[in-house]
Order: C-alpha cells, then sequence, then structure tokens
C-alpha cells in the first residue's frame, strides 16, 4: 500500500511540474520568451510549448523543451474550426495532464482557458496587447470577442496585462475583476543580450529604423510618408525598414508595394531577421508610429536596451516605455505631419543630447523591464497557485 502510495505521490509530483506556454506563434514564443523557458526548465520543470509549427519550432525542440503542435489558423473565424481548436486543445491537455498553463494571446487566452477548466487544469491568461479591438467604435465582432474574453476571466487564476491601459479597459467594463487583474511590466528584455554597442560615432545621414510586423496598424502609411517628405527634402538622413510581411494578415502591406518603396529609393527594406541587434547597433533613432493597441512592443525595449532613442506614438503600450523628452519622443497616432515634426525636431537636438536620450532609455529598462524581474513575477504565481518554493537560485542568462 505505501508503495502505491509513493508511486501516486511521484506521479502527482511529475504533474505539478509539467508546465505549458500556450501562444499561436512558435516565433513569438522564441524570441520573447526563452529567458523563462530556460529558466522554468532549469529550476526542474517539464517545459512544453504549444503552438502552431514555424521556423522556430524546431530551435524550440534543439533547446530541449517539449513541442506539441496547435493546429489553429491565427486569423481564421469559421465557427466550425473555431470549435474543433477547442477540442483539439482540450485532447492535449488531457493527454498530456500539465500542471499549469500559460495561455498568450487572444484565442489560446479564450480557447486555452476553456479547455484547462474544463481539464482541470489551473491557468493564467496573459493579454500581449488587444490590437485592433482597440479601436473606437461598436461591432458584434468585437462585442463578441469581450464576453468570450470575460468568460475566460471567470475560468482561469488571474489575467495579466502588459500595460495600464488593457488593464483599465477590461476592469472598467467588468470583464476581469480587480482581483484577478494583474499588471505585467512588459514581457521582459535580455539587458545581457541587447546592451550598448559601445563608443560609436553617429551616422551620416542620421538612420531612422523600422523593426516588426509590416502591417498598416504599426503606422506603415505613416512611415513611409514622412520618409518621402524627408527624401524630397534632401534631408540628411535615411530610413531603413526590417521585418517581415505577413501575407494573411487582415491588416498586411503587400508584397508589391513593399518593392515599390524599395524600388523608389525611399525606404531601404532589409527583410526578416533573427538577430536584430546588428541594425539596431547602426541606427541612430528607432521609429515606431504603431496605433495597433499594443502590449508592451518589443523592439521598443530592445531599442531601450540598446540606449538608442525612440520616436513612437502616445499610444496604448508604447507611451509604457517611452519618456517624452527624456528617452525619446512621443508623436500622435494616425498622423503623418506631427510624425514628420516629431523627427524634425529629433534632427535639430545635438549628438550629445540624442546619446543622452539613449542612456536614460537604457536605465529605463534597468529599472522596470529586465528579463530577471518578469520572470520573478510568472515564479511568484506558480509559488501561489502550485506552492512552488518561494526562494530560487538567480540564474545568468546563457544566451
Amino acid at each position: 500500500m505505501s508503495k502505491l502510495k509513493s508511486t501516486k505521490a511521484n506521479s502527482q509530483a511529475g504533474k505539478v511540474r509539467r508546465i505549458a506556454l500556450v501562444s499561436n506563434s512558435s516565433w513569438y514564443t522564441y524570441n520573447f520568451r526563452l529567458g523563462l523557458l530556460r529558466r522554468l526548465r532549469d529550476m526542474g520543470a517539464e517545459v512544453y510549448v504549444i503552438s502552431p509549427h514555424d521556423h522556430s519550432s524546431t530551435r524550440l525542440i534543439a533547446e530541449g523543451f517539449h513541442f506539441v503542435q496547435l493546429p489553429i489558423a491565427v486569423y481564421g473565424t469559421n465557427p466550425l474550426r473555431e470549435w474543433r481548436g477547442i477540442l483539439q486543445l482540450i485532447s492535449i491537455y488531457r493527454k498530456y495532464r500539465f500542471g499549469f498553463l500559460f495561455h498568450y494571446t487572444a484565442k489560446p487566452n479564450i480557447y486555452g482557458t476553456l479547455a484547462a477548466w474544463w481539464c482541470g487544469i489551473p491557468s493564467i491568461a496573459i493579454t500581449t496587447g488587444l490590437g485592433l479591438m482597440r479601436e473606437e467604435g461598436w461591432s458584434f465582432s468585437k462585442w463578441i470577442v469581450l464576453q468570450l474574453y470575460r468568460f475566460a476571466g471567470l475560468l482561469s487564476r488571474q489575467v495579466w496585462f502588459l500595460n495600464r491601459d488593457d488593464q483599465h479597459f477590461f476592469e472598467e467594463r467588468g470583464i476581469v475583476g480587480q482581483h484577478k487583474s494583474f499588471l505585467l511590466p512588459s514581457e521582459g528584455v535580455d539587458i545581457q543580450w541587447f546592451r550598448p554597442p559601445g563608443e560609436s560615432q553617429e551616422h551620416k545621414p542620421l538612420r531612422f529604423l523600422y523593426a516588426g510586423r509590416i502591417v498598416w496598424s504599426k503606422g506603415m502609411k505613416e512611415f513611409y510618408e514622412a520618409a518621402l517628405h524627408f527624401h524630397r527634402q534632401g534631408a540628411n538622413c535615411c530610413f531603413h525598414l526590417v521585418g517581415f510581411i505577413v501575407p494573411d494578415h487582415p491588416d498586411a502591406v503587400s508584397f508589391d508595394l513593399v518593392q515599390e518603396w524599395q524600388r523608389q529609393g525611399i525606404v531601404r527594406f532589409h527583410g526578416e531577421t533573427e538577430d536584430i541587434r546588428p541594425f539596431l547597433a547602426e541606427t541612430d533613432c528607432v521609429v515606431l508610429p504603431s496605433f495597433f493597441g499594443e502590449g508592451v512592443p518589443r523592439i521598443l525595449l530592445e531599442a531601450a536596451a540598446m540606449a538608442k532613442p525612440i520616436i513612437t506614438t502616445d499610444s496604448v503600450g508604447c507611451r509604457e516605455v517611452v519618456e517624452h523628452g527624456v528617452n525619446g519622443l512621443l508623436c500622435r497616432p494616425k498622423d503623418t505631419q506631427h510624425l514628420i515634426q516629431t523627427i524634425e525636431t529629433f534632427l535639430e537636438l545635438l549628438p550629445s543630447e540624442r546619446q543622452q536620450m539613449g542612456w536614460e532609455g537604457r536605465k529605463k529598462v534597468l529599472r522596470e523591464f529586465e528579463e530577471e524581474i518578469i520572470i520573478g513575477h510568472y515564479l511568484q504565481a506558480l509559488t501561489r497557485f502550485l506552492g512552488w518554493p518561494a526562494k530560487r537560485k538567480k540564474l545568468k542568462s546563457v544566451r
């Protein structure tokens, strides 16, 4: 009998140590949460990533994590396929019997939370930004999504938000109660991996960089029109574009149009990259004119960590990173003329003032957004809900 109890206890302990991160992208999980994954693994957890397959899936496997493919259409709306996605999640959760689940982005937050509740697995839903749901106006689809979020909030242990605007948006509408709402200050950035490139001369012409998904709601129209303005003026500056085109995104900029911009010589397109650091090292200012409804834009954290000044919009998520006039400049969203004026203000700064802006950004990251701070919040949650030991050895990044 004692042997049977011991076997059962060991099985239960193994289940508790089996943690899964569920999202709509392997690429985002690898690039934004690798430090967390490594920490959980080094603490003895059996770490799973559940997401659609992309080229980063094999990188996760090579790191020693368990990968389970999630056959979900990120932008799909077919009701039958959506219901099938919930059933598939239930099947996966039953098979692996996880001890705890972290869900990211809308569909995993809603469908995954429902499946976790059905299987009796505790979970946390992490909203990484509300995207176009932040747009003003009412629509039936928006109403449905918010009601589903309300339902998911009832079933999850907590709902985490990456910025105060999204947190207040949910609380004020009664979608999530304050007792379940928690502010996670971004997804963090590895300050050893993203560090200032050292003493470097300011470039002539000055280089402005956009990096991210090439979609209209990230401010691509405004970025291009600003680049066009300075090109026509013969200003001593140039505009660079790094990122990936997402043809199935409802807000995508087309391949043909990006190629036309490149042909015109208005912007220099560098395509996709697995390592943004060389581009950041060679730029003088990162520009993100987004009005998308961000969580906290990763590129802004990476730029600030590398002591680069930032120009971005005074909008959700973006203003979490930039203090106007301190580590960057804020402009109005969807306003090309104001973006142009803001760039002109930056061009008028002395080189020493631009450099000081960059260093103030690095200081802000160290205070608020360092990866170790973010990982600490995850460990506190696991201590609270699973009874993990509170004291953990602080591991240095091996990246």
